[in-house]
C-alpha cells in the first residue's frame, strides 16, 4: 500500500518494493526503482530535465541518502547499498556496478568546479563533467570520498576515509588522502 503514491510519482517502480515515508522525489518521472528495492524515510531522489536515476534490484538505500542528477545520471546495479547520509552526485554521470557496499557518509562525485581563471570568481566559471565508473563487488568505507572522473575496478576495497583521485584497478586494496594501493586481494580470498 505505501508504495501506492510513489508509483504515480516515479517512472518505475518494480516488484515487492519496500518504501518508507518520506522519500523526498523531485523529477520523479525520470526515476526508476528495480524490483526489491528498498528505500528509507529521508531519502533524496532527484532528477532535473537533463538527469535521471536508476536503482536496479534488491538495492537498499538508507536515511537520509542523497542521489542527485539534476544533469547527467546516476545508474546503480543490482544488490546494492547506499547507506545513511551518502552524497551521490551524478553531474558528470555516475555509474555503479552489481554487488556494491557504499557506507555511511560517503560522497561520490562526477565532476568539478573550473577554476582556470584567477580573475574570475571560481562559482563563475561553472562545472566540468567528469564521468566516474565503480566496478562489481566494490566496498566503499566509511567517510571516503570519490571524485569525479575516476575509473574502480571490481573486486576493489577502499579504506575508510580514504580520497581516490585516481582510478583504482581490479583486486586493489586503497587507502589515504590521497588513496593509494596498500595490497592486492588474492584470488584465494574471493
Amino acid at each position: 500500500m505505501l508504495a501506492l503514491p510513489y508509483r504515480v510519482r516515479l517512472h518505475r517502480v518494480g516488484r515487492r518494493p519496500r518504501l518508507f515515508p518520506f522519500i523526498l522525489i523531485s523529477g520523479g518521472r525520470r526515476i526508476a526503482l528495480g524490483d526489491d528495492a528498498r528505500v528509507e524515510s529521508f531519502v533524496t531522489l532527484s532528477a532535473g530535465r537533463g538527469g535521471r536515476v536508476t536503482i536496479g534490484e534488491h538495492c537498499e538505500l538508507r536515511r537520509f541518502a542523497q542521489l542527485e542528477a539534476d544533469s547527467g545520471y546516476i545508474e546503480l546495479g543490482h544488490r546494492c547499498s547506499v547507506n545513511q547520509f551518502c552524497v551521490l552526485n551524478g553531474f558528470g554521470g555516475i555509474k555503479i556496478g552489481n554487488d556494491v557496499r557504499i557506507a555511511a557518509h560517503t560522497v561520490i562525485l562526477s565532476s568539478t568546479h573550473n577554476h582556470d581563471n584567477s580573475r574570475q570568481t571560481i562559482h563563475s566559471q561553472g562545472m566540468s563533467a567528469l564521468e566516474t565508473v565503480i566496478g562489481d563487488d566494490v566496498w566503499i568505507g566509511t567517510h571516503s570520498v570519490i571524485l569525479g572522473g575516476v575509473r574502480i575496478g571490481s573486486h576493489v576495497i577502499i579504506a575508510t576515509g580514504a580520497i581516490v583521485n585516481q582510478d583504482v584497478p581490479d583486486y586493489a586494496v586503497v587507502a589515504g588522502v590521497p588513496a593509494k594501493v596498500i595490497r592486492m586481494r588474492l584470488e584465494s580470498e574471493i
